[in-house]
Protein backbone atom coordinates (compact mmCIF):
# COMPACT_ATOMS: atom_id res chain seq x y z
CA UNK A 1 0.00 0.00 0.00
CA UNK A 2 2.90 2.40 -0.50
CA UNK A 3 3.48 4.83 2.33
CA UNK A 4 0.38 4.14 3.95
CA UNK A 5 -1.07 1.54 6.32
CA UNK A 6 -4.08 -0.78 5.35
CA UNK A 7 -5.89 0.53 8.68
CA UNK A 8 -4.83 3.90 10.16
CA UNK A 9 -2.83 4.04 13.58
CA UNK A 10 -5.50 6.25 15.55
CA UNK A 11 -3.94 6.01 18.79
CA UNK A 12 -3.31 9.80 19.87
CA UNK A 13 -0.75 11.19 22.47
CA UNK A 14 -2.20 14.19 24.15
CA UNK A 15 -1.97 16.44 27.12
CA UNK A 16 -2.94 19.44 28.99
CA UNK A 17 -0.87 21.58 31.09
CA UNK A 18 -0.65 25.72 31.74
CA UNK A 19 1.93 28.22 32.56
CA UNK A 20 2.81 29.98 35.84
CA UNK A 21 -0.11 32.00 37.66
CA UNK A 22 2.14 35.32 36.58
CA UNK A 23 1.41 33.74 32.68
CA UNK A 24 -1.32 31.63 32.53
CA UNK A 25 -1.36 30.21 29.08
CA UNK A 26 -4.12 26.92 29.51
CA UNK A 27 -3.00 24.76 26.82
CA UNK A 28 -3.74 20.97 25.04
CA UNK A 29 -2.35 19.28 22.47
CA UNK A 30 -2.70 15.76 20.59
CA UNK A 31 -0.89 13.81 18.03
CA UNK A 32 -1.75 11.18 15.77
CA UNK A 33 0.52 8.66 13.01
CA UNK A 34 -2.94 8.09 11.20
CA UNK A 35 -2.91 6.04 7.65
CA UNK A 36 1.15 7.13 7.14
CA UNK A 37 3.69 3.92 8.45
CA UNK A 38 5.68 5.90 11.02
CA UNK A 39 4.99 9.33 13.25
CA UNK A 40 7.56 11.71 11.99
CA UNK A 41 5.86 14.94 13.81
CA UNK A 42 7.18 16.61 16.96
CA UNK A 43 6.19 19.15 19.29
CA UNK A 44 7.19 21.79 21.90
CA UNK A 45 4.53 22.98 24.97
CA UNK A 46 7.18 24.96 27.18
CA UNK A 47 4.66 27.46 29.17
CA UNK A 48 7.87 28.57 30.87
CA UNK A 49 11.13 29.29 28.81
CA UNK A 50 12.26 31.38 31.43
CA UNK A 51 10.43 32.84 33.57
CA UNK A 52 8.75 35.77 31.09
CA UNK A 53 8.50 33.95 28.02
CA UNK A 54 6.44 31.16 27.11
CA UNK A 55 6.94 28.67 23.68
CA UNK A 56 5.35 26.33 21.26
CA UNK A 57 5.93 24.63 18.75
CA UNK A 58 5.66 21.66 16.16
CA UNK A 59 7.83 19.98 13.61
CA UNK A 60 6.60 18.10 10.89
CA UNK A 61 9.65 15.69 9.65
CA UNK A 62 9.56 14.59 6.42
CA UNK A 63 12.07 11.56 4.92
CA UNK A 64 12.16 10.25 8.71
CA UNK A 65 11.21 11.61 12.00
CA UNK A 66 15.00 12.44 13.22
CA UNK A 67 15.19 15.97 12.77
CA UNK A 68 12.07 16.72 13.76
CA UNK A 69 12.61 15.15 17.33
CA UNK A 70 16.30 16.34 17.36
CA UNK A 71 14.45 20.35 16.63
CA UNK A 72 12.11 19.73 19.73
CA UNK A 73 14.76 18.69 22.00
CA UNK A 74 17.37 21.28 20.98
CA UNK A 75 16.06 24.00 19.66
CA UNK A 76 14.66 25.43 22.95
CA UNK A 77 18.02 26.05 24.79
CA UNK A 78 19.65 26.97 21.41
CA UNK A 79 17.23 29.86 21.02
CA UNK A 80 18.13 30.99 24.62
CA UNK A 81 21.56 30.60 23.86
CA UNK A 82 21.40 33.17 20.96
CA UNK A 83 23.07 36.43 21.83
CA UNK A 84 19.92 38.68 20.37
CA UNK A 85 17.74 36.48 22.39
CA UNK A 86 19.39 37.74 25.96
CA UNK A 87 19.34 41.09 24.73
CA UNK A 88 15.26 40.92 24.16
CA UNK A 89 15.28 40.90 20.64
CA UNK A 90 13.32 37.77 19.97
CA UNK A 91 12.39 38.22 16.17
CA UNK A 92 16.41 38.21 16.03
CA UNK A 93 16.75 34.91 18.14
CA UNK A 94 14.48 33.02 16.17
CA UNK A 95 16.63 34.07 12.96
CA UNK A 96 19.93 33.16 14.35
CA UNK A 97 18.51 29.65 16.23
CA UNK A 98 17.13 28.11 13.06
CA UNK A 99 19.76 29.13 10.90
CA UNK A 100 21.82 27.56 14.08
CA UNK A 101 20.24 24.46 14.25
CA UNK A 102 20.17 23.95 10.91
CA UNK A 103 24.16 24.69 10.78
CA UNK A 104 24.58 21.77 13.45
CA UNK A 105 22.77 19.25 11.59
CA UNK A 106 26.23 19.01 9.03
CA UNK A 107 28.28 18.11 12.09
CA UNK A 108 29.46 14.53 12.62
CA UNK A 109 28.75 14.34 16.18
CA UNK A 110 25.00 15.73 15.12
CA UNK A 111 24.80 12.66 12.15
CA UNK A 112 26.13 10.33 14.51
CA UNK A 113 23.22 11.52 16.98
CA UNK A 114 20.29 11.58 14.05
CA UNK A 115 21.62 8.29 13.39
CA UNK A 116 20.92 6.49 16.40
CA UNK A 117 17.50 8.42 16.62
CA UNK A 118 16.55 7.10 13.00
CA UNK A 119 17.91 3.72 14.40
CA UNK A 120 20.39 3.80 11.38
CA UNK A 121 23.74 2.01 11.63
CA UNK A 122 26.62 4.99 11.95
CA UNK A 123 29.59 5.17 9.48
CA UNK A 124 32.01 3.14 11.98
CA UNK A 125 29.25 0.46 12.23
CA UNK A 126 29.16 -0.04 8.47
CA UNK A 127 32.82 -0.38 8.60
CA UNK A 128 32.92 -2.68 11.09
CA UNK A 129 30.50 -5.17 9.14
CA UNK A 130 32.06 -3.71 5.58
CA UNK A 131 35.77 -5.23 7.02
CA UNK A 132 33.39 -8.21 9.03
CA UNK A 133 32.58 -9.18 5.39
CA UNK A 134 35.94 -8.97 3.79
CA UNK A 135 37.26 -11.42 6.67
CA UNK A 136 34.78 -13.46 5.37
CA UNK A 137 35.44 -13.51 1.59
CA UNK A 138 39.39 -13.92 2.43
CA UNK A 139 38.89 -17.24 4.83
CA UNK A 140 36.25 -18.62 2.22
CA UNK A 141 38.61 -17.84 -0.94
CA UNK A 142 41.90 -18.83 1.24
CA UNK A 143 40.14 -22.23 1.85
CA UNK A 144 39.27 -22.84 -1.38
CA UNK A 145 42.59 -22.34 -2.58
CA UNK A 146 44.01 -24.45 0.21
CA UNK A 147 41.94 -27.03 -1.04
CA UNK A 148 42.83 -26.95 -4.99
CA UNK A 149 46.65 -27.07 -3.61
CA UNK A 150 46.05 -31.06 -2.29
CA UNK A 151 43.43 -31.83 -5.37
CA UNK A 152 44.90 -33.77 -8.74
CA UNK A 153 45.21 -32.71 -11.97
CA UNK A 154 42.39 -35.12 -12.96
CA UNK A 155 40.46 -33.26 -9.79
CA UNK A 156 41.19 -30.18 -10.80
CA UNK A 157 40.31 -30.95 -14.51
CA UNK A 158 36.93 -32.41 -13.18
CA UNK A 159 36.04 -29.01 -11.75
CA UNK A 160 37.10 -26.65 -14.01
CA UNK A 161 36.88 -28.32 -17.28
CA UNK A 162 33.92 -30.69 -17.47
CA UNK A 163 31.70 -28.29 -19.52
CA UNK A 164 34.26 -26.99 -21.75
CA UNK A 165 32.88 -29.46 -24.89
CA UNK A 166 29.87 -29.55 -23.81
CA UNK A 167 29.07 -25.24 -24.57
CA UNK A 168 31.73 -25.47 -27.69
CA UNK A 169 28.80 -26.71 -30.18
CA UNK A 170 26.17 -24.02 -29.45
CA UNK A 171 28.42 -21.21 -30.26
CA UNK A 172 27.86 -19.75 -33.58
CA UNK A 173 30.83 -17.56 -33.53
CA UNK A 174 33.24 -19.18 -31.23
CA UNK A 175 32.95 -16.66 -29.12
CA UNK A 176 30.18 -15.72 -26.29
CA UNK A 177 28.40 -18.77 -24.49
CA UNK A 178 31.34 -20.73 -25.17
CA UNK A 179 34.17 -18.92 -23.93
CA UNK A 180 32.82 -18.24 -21.05
CA UNK A 181 32.61 -21.79 -19.94
CA UNK A 182 36.30 -22.45 -21.42
CA UNK A 183 38.65 -24.02 -18.50
CA UNK A 184 41.44 -20.64 -17.44
CA UNK A 185 44.38 -21.62 -20.03
CA UNK A 186 42.28 -22.74 -22.95
CA UNK A 187 40.63 -19.17 -22.55
CA UNK A 188 43.47 -17.13 -22.60
CA UNK A 189 44.86 -19.07 -25.77
CA UNK A 190 41.56 -19.09 -27.30
CA UNK A 191 41.37 -14.66 -26.82
CA UNK A 192 45.27 -14.38 -27.85
CA UNK A 193 44.49 -16.30 -30.96
CA UNK A 194 41.41 -14.23 -31.73
CA UNK A 195 43.33 -10.97 -31.05
CA UNK A 196 46.21 -11.98 -33.82
CA UNK A 197 43.38 -12.07 -36.18
CA UNK A 198 41.27 -9.24 -35.11
CA UNK A 199 44.70 -7.56 -35.51
CA UNK A 200 45.26 -8.47 -39.11
CA UNK A 201 41.01 -7.18 -39.71
CA UNK A 202 42.27 -3.68 -38.45
CA UNK A 203 45.18 -2.96 -40.29
CA UNK A 204 43.02 -4.27 -43.61
CA UNK A 205 40.15 -1.88 -42.29
CA UNK A 206 43.13 1.19 -41.38
CA UNK A 207 43.91 0.54 -45.09
CA UNK A 208 40.78 0.78 -46.87
CA UNK A 209 40.25 3.73 -44.61
CA UNK A 210 42.99 5.37 -45.67
CA UNK A 211 42.15 5.05 -49.21
CA UNK A 212 38.72 6.31 -48.61
CA UNK A 213 39.50 9.51 -47.04
CA UNK A 214 42.01 10.36 -49.62
CA UNK A 215 39.74 10.11 -52.20
CA UNK A 216 36.69 11.80 -50.21
CA UNK A 217 39.54 14.86 -49.27
CA UNK A 218 37.71 14.91 -45.59
CA UNK A 219 39.61 14.02 -42.89
CA UNK A 220 37.78 10.92 -40.94
CA UNK A 221 39.81 12.52 -37.62
CA UNK A 222 38.29 15.78 -37.97
CA UNK A 223 34.87 13.89 -38.49
CA UNK A 224 35.62 12.13 -35.30
CA UNK A 225 36.85 15.31 -32.70
CA UNK A 226 33.51 17.39 -34.00
CA UNK A 227 31.29 14.46 -32.96
CA UNK A 228 34.00 13.53 -29.78
CA UNK A 229 33.26 17.39 -29.09
CA UNK A 230 29.37 17.23 -29.59
CA UNK A 231 28.78 13.79 -27.47
CA UNK A 232 30.80 15.43 -24.96
CA UNK A 233 28.34 18.89 -24.85
CA UNK A 234 25.63 16.34 -25.17
CA UNK A 235 27.13 14.68 -22.19
CA UNK A 236 27.80 17.11 -19.80
CA UNK A 237 24.29 19.03 -20.81
CA UNK A 238 22.80 15.70 -19.55
CA UNK A 239 24.81 15.41 -16.42
CA UNK A 240 23.68 18.90 -15.78
CA UNK A 241 19.80 17.68 -16.12
CA UNK A 242 20.68 14.14 -14.08
CA UNK A 243 22.24 16.52 -11.17
CA UNK A 244 19.11 19.06 -11.16
CA UNK A 245 16.63 16.72 -10.93
CA UNK A 246 18.56 14.56 -8.14
CA UNK A 247 16.42 13.52 -5.15
CA UNK A 248 17.56 12.70 -1.56
CA UNK A 249 18.69 8.98 -1.94
CA UNK A 250 19.54 8.74 -5.39
CA UNK A 251 23.44 8.80 -4.89
CA UNK A 252 23.63 5.61 -2.06
CA UNK A 253 23.21 5.43 1.46
CA UNK A 254 20.87 7.99 3.02
CA UNK A 255 22.25 10.42 5.77
CA UNK A 256 20.08 11.87 7.94
CA UNK A 257 19.73 15.40 8.08
CA UNK A 258 20.86 15.42 4.61
CA UNK A 259 18.35 13.27 2.80
CA UNK A 260 15.79 14.08 6.03
CA UNK A 261 15.20 17.59 7.37
CA UNK A 262 11.73 19.25 9.19
CA UNK A 263 9.16 22.28 9.34
CA UNK A 264 9.48 24.01 12.03
CA UNK A 265 6.82 26.95 13.18
CA UNK A 266 7.66 28.03 16.61
CA UNK A 267 5.16 30.57 18.79
CA UNK A 268 7.23 32.71 21.61
CA UNK A 269 4.82 34.77 23.73
CA UNK A 270 6.29 37.03 26.25
CA UNK A 271 4.13 40.03 28.02
CA UNK A 272 1.60 40.87 25.48
CA UNK A 273 3.47 40.04 22.37
CA UNK A 274 3.15 37.02 20.14
CA UNK A 275 6.79 36.46 18.07
CA UNK A 276 6.05 33.52 15.10
CA UNK A 277 8.79 31.53 13.16
CA UNK A 278 7.80 29.84 10.51
CA UNK A 279 9.86 27.54 8.40
CA UNK A 280 8.00 25.62 6.23
CA UNK A 281 4.42 24.46 5.46
CA UNK A 282 3.45 24.39 9.52
CA UNK A 283 1.07 27.17 10.80
CA UNK A 284 0.11 29.53 13.31
CA UNK A 285 -3.38 31.06 13.06
CA UNK A 286 -4.97 33.19 15.81
CA UNK A 287 -8.32 33.83 16.54
CA UNK A 288 -9.49 37.53 16.60
CA UNK A 289 -12.36 37.68 18.07
CA UNK A 290 -13.72 34.35 16.12
CA UNK A 291 -11.66 35.53 12.93
CA UNK A 292 -8.33 33.71 11.65
CA UNK A 293 -5.49 35.86 11.86
CA UNK A 294 -2.61 33.28 9.70
CA UNK A 295 0.76 34.24 12.07
CA UNK A 296 2.41 32.55 9.55
CA UNK A 297 3.00 31.87 5.49
CA UNK A 298 3.44 28.26 3.91
CA UNK A 299 6.27 28.44 1.92
CA UNK A 300 5.90 26.72 -1.52
CA UNK A 301 8.41 25.91 -4.08
CA UNK A 302 6.09 27.68 -6.72
CA UNK A 303 5.16 31.28 -4.99
CA UNK A 304 7.35 33.97 -6.50
CA UNK A 305 9.92 34.80 -4.02
CA UNK A 306 10.91 31.18 -3.02
CA UNK A 307 10.68 30.19 -6.79
CA UNK A 308 12.98 33.25 -7.51
CA UNK A 309 15.58 31.79 -4.96
CA UNK A 310 15.63 28.24 -6.11
CA UNK A 311 16.84 29.41 -9.54
CA UNK A 312 19.09 31.64 -8.19
CA UNK A 313 20.87 28.81 -6.27
CA UNK A 314 20.60 26.00 -9.74
CA UNK A 315 17.44 24.48 -9.22
CA UNK A 316 14.00 24.32 -10.66
CA UNK A 317 10.68 23.30 -9.40
CA UNK A 318 8.55 20.65 -11.51
CA UNK A 319 5.38 20.92 -12.67
CA UNK A 320 4.09 19.04 -9.86
CA UNK A 321 5.57 21.39 -7.45
CA UNK A 322 8.90 19.98 -6.19
CA UNK A 323 12.41 21.60 -5.97
CA UNK A 324 14.37 19.22 -8.75
CA UNK A 325 11.47 16.97 -8.34
CA UNK A 326 11.93 16.14 -4.88
CA UNK A 327 10.94 18.27 -2.36
CA UNK A 328 7.01 19.88 -2.17
CA UNK A 329 7.89 22.54 0.51
CA UNK A 330 10.68 25.36 -0.26
CA UNK A 331 11.91 26.12 3.42
CA UNK A 332 13.06 23.42 5.98
CA UNK A 333 15.53 23.04 8.26
CA UNK A 334 18.09 20.25 7.64
CA UNK A 335 17.41 18.87 3.61
CA UNK A 336 21.31 19.61 2.92
CA UNK A 337 21.22 17.38 0.09
CA UNK A 338 19.64 20.55 -1.62
CA UNK A 339 21.68 23.54 0.56
CA UNK A 340 25.03 22.20 -1.52
CA UNK A 341 25.77 25.66 -3.85
CA UNK A 342 28.94 26.69 -1.75
CA UNK A 343 28.50 30.28 -3.63
CA UNK A 344 26.07 31.10 -1.82
CA UNK A 345 25.18 31.58 2.18
CA UNK A 346 22.66 29.47 3.78
CA UNK A 347 19.54 31.68 3.65
CA UNK A 348 19.89 31.57 -0.18
CA UNK A 349 20.09 28.15 -1.13
CA UNK A 350 17.66 26.13 -3.10
CA UNK A 351 15.95 25.03 0.25
CA UNK A 352 16.79 28.01 3.16
CA UNK A 353 16.23 27.36 7.42
CA UNK A 354 15.28 30.73 7.32
CA UNK A 355 12.29 31.56 9.16
CA UNK A 356 9.65 34.04 8.35
CA UNK A 357 8.35 36.26 11.29
CA UNK A 358 5.41 38.09 12.06
CA UNK A 359 4.66 39.69 15.74
CA UNK A 360 1.17 40.35 17.27
CA UNK A 361 0.38 42.58 20.68
CA UNK A 362 -2.24 40.64 22.11
CA UNK A 363 -5.66 42.48 22.47
CA UNK A 364 -8.93 41.13 24.80
CA UNK A 365 -9.96 40.17 20.93
CA UNK A 366 -7.24 37.42 20.37
CA UNK A 367 -8.84 34.36 22.56
CA UNK A 368 -6.51 31.45 21.43
CA UNK A 369 -4.12 30.22 18.86
CA UNK A 370 -3.38 26.84 16.68
CA UNK A 371 0.01 25.50 15.83
CA UNK A 372 -0.41 22.39 13.72
CA UNK A 373 0.97 19.94 10.66
CA UNK A 374 -0.02 20.70 6.97
CA UNK A 375 -2.00 17.11 7.98
CA UNK A 376 -4.55 19.74 9.47
CA UNK A 377 -4.40 22.77 6.81
CA UNK A 378 -4.53 20.02 4.17
CA UNK A 379 -7.79 19.50 5.13
CA UNK A 380 -9.26 22.52 6.51
CA UNK A 381 -8.56 26.57 6.42
CA UNK A 382 -7.48 28.26 9.02
CA UNK A 383 -10.98 29.85 9.56
CA UNK A 384 -12.71 25.80 8.91
CA UNK A 385 -10.26 25.13 12.32
CA UNK A 386 -11.02 28.33 14.25
CA UNK A 387 -15.03 27.84 13.91
CA UNK A 388 -14.24 24.26 15.05
CA UNK A 389 -12.31 24.83 18.56
CA UNK A 390 -14.85 28.14 18.59
CA UNK A 391 -17.92 25.55 18.74
CA UNK A 392 -16.83 23.35 21.31
CA UNK A 393 -14.20 25.81 23.77
CA UNK A 394 -17.28 26.61 25.79
CA UNK A 395 -18.36 23.58 26.10
CA UNK A 396 -18.49 22.18 29.90
CA UNK A 397 -18.12 19.06 31.43
CA UNK A 398 -20.65 16.87 34.06
CA UNK A 399 -18.64 18.88 36.92
CA UNK A 400 -19.35 21.62 35.09
CA UNK A 401 -15.63 22.83 33.93
CA UNK A 402 -15.08 23.43 30.53
CA UNK A 403 -13.81 20.45 28.11
CA UNK A 404 -9.89 20.25 28.53
CA UNK A 405 -8.38 21.74 25.35
CA UNK A 406 -6.99 17.62 24.20
CA UNK A 407 -9.88 16.37 23.98
CA UNK A 408 -10.99 19.40 21.41
CA UNK A 409 -7.86 18.92 19.27
CA UNK A 410 -8.46 15.13 19.49
CA UNK A 411 -11.96 15.36 18.08
CA UNK A 412 -10.30 17.75 15.26
CA UNK A 413 -7.58 15.33 14.59
CA UNK A 414 -10.99 12.65 14.11
CA UNK A 415 -12.58 15.00 11.55
CA UNK A 416 -9.17 15.53 9.47
CA UNK A 417 -8.58 12.25 9.08
CA UNK A 418 -9.76 10.32 5.63
CA UNK A 419 -12.11 7.28 5.76
CA UNK A 420 -9.52 5.54 3.15
CA UNK A 421 -6.55 6.36 1.19
CA UNK A 422 -8.41 6.06 -2.26
CA UNK A 423 -8.07 9.82 -2.61
CA UNK A 424 -5.40 12.46 -3.41
CA UNK A 425 -3.54 11.72 0.43
CA UNK A 426 -5.37 14.40 2.00
CA UNK A 427 -6.34 13.69 5.63
CA UNK A 428 -3.74 10.75 5.36
CA UNK A 429 -0.87 12.23 6.81
CA UNK A 430 0.12 12.37 10.39
CA UNK A 431 -1.57 14.86 12.49
CA UNK A 432 -0.13 17.28 15.35
CA UNK A 433 -1.82 20.49 16.57
CA UNK A 434 -1.26 22.95 19.69
CA UNK A 435 -4.23 24.99 20.78
CA UNK A 436 -3.09 27.71 23.53
CA UNK A 437 -5.67 30.16 25.07
CA UNK A 438 -4.13 33.26 26.05
CA UNK A 439 -6.59 33.44 29.16
CA UNK A 440 -7.48 31.19 31.75
CA UNK A 441 -10.37 28.97 31.54
CA UNK A 442 -10.56 26.01 35.03
CA UNK A 443 -9.03 26.71 37.92
CA UNK A 444 -6.81 23.66 37.35
CA UNK A 445 -5.14 25.20 34.09
CA UNK A 446 -3.31 27.48 36.18
CA UNK A 447 -1.05 24.68 37.28
CA UNK A 448 2.40 24.42 35.48
CA UNK A 449 1.58 20.17 34.22
CA UNK A 450 1.38 18.48 31.20
CA UNK A 451 -0.78 15.44 30.42
CA UNK A 452 -3.97 14.27 31.42
CA UNK A 453 -2.63 12.16 34.02
CA UNK A 454 -0.78 15.01 35.53
CA UNK A 455 -3.71 17.39 35.35
CA UNK A 456 -5.82 14.61 36.70
CA UNK A 457 -3.87 14.34 39.76
CA UNK A 458 -4.17 18.36 39.95
CA UNK A 459 -7.45 18.24 40.29
CA UNK A 460 -7.98 15.40 42.92
CA UNK A 461 -5.04 17.49 45.17
CA UNK A 462 -7.29 20.73 44.87
CA UNK A 463 -10.13 18.31 46.14
CA UNK A 464 -7.91 17.71 48.80
CA UNK A 465 -6.66 20.97 49.26
CA UNK A 466 -10.52 22.32 49.84
CA UNK A 467 -10.50 19.69 52.48
CA UNK A 468 -7.85 21.67 54.62
CA UNK A 469 -4.60 19.56 53.37
CA UNK A 470 -2.93 23.12 51.62
CA UNK A 471 0.64 20.61 52.20
CA UNK A 472 -0.90 18.54 49.13
CA UNK A 473 -1.23 21.63 46.92
CA UNK A 474 2.09 23.50 47.37
CA UNK A 475 3.56 20.27 46.70
CA UNK A 476 1.52 19.91 43.37
CA UNK A 477 1.94 23.34 42.30
CA UNK A 478 6.35 22.56 43.05
CA UNK A 479 6.02 19.31 40.73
Amino acid sequence: MGAYLSQPNTVKCSGDGAGAPRLPLPYGFSAMQGWRVSMEDAHNCIPELDSETAMFSVYDGHGGEEVALYCAKYLPDIIKDQKAYKEGKLQKALEDAFLAIDAKLTTEEVIKELAQIAGRPTEDEDEKEKVADEDDVDNEEAALLHEEATMTIEELLTRYGQNCHKGAPHSKSGAGTASDKLPRVAKSKFFEDSEDESDEAEEEEEDSEECSEEEDGYSSEEAENEEDEDDTEEAEEDEEEEEEMMVPGMEGKEEPGSDSGTTAVVALIRGKQLIVANAGDSRCVVSEAGKALDMSYDHKPEDEVELARIKNAGGKVTMDGRVNGGLNLSRAIGDHFYKRNKNLPPEEQMISALPDIKVLTLTDDHEFMVIACDGIWNVMSSQEVIDFIQSKISQRDENGELRLLSSIVEELLDQCLAPDTSGDGTGCDNMTCIIICFKPRNRAELQPESGKRKLEEVLSTEGAEENGNSDKKKKAKRD
